[in-house]
């Protein structure tokens, strides 16, 4: 599952999911872009674990890769 449908699902709003994983609401949307955007970011191992667990799993980090 992608971050951004996982944030939709639960009606969370950038900034919130961005104070949940400590980070900017900006990082936070830029994850949450389609990969063919060229300002599309991908978050670091640690962030990528810390997903993982927010979400159970839900958002895995080969989803990060996947169209």
């Amino acid at each position: 599952m992608k971050l951004n449908d996982w944030r939709l699902e639960k009606n969370y709003s950038y900034e919130k999911l961005g104070h949940l994983l400590g980070v900017s609401h900006r990082s936070v949307r830029r994850w949450c872009l389609p990969n063919h955007r060229q300002d599309k970011a991908i978050p670091n191992d640690k962030l990528k674990v810390l997903i993982l667990n927010l979400t159970q799993g839900q958002v895995q980090p080969n989803d990060w890769f996947k169209e």
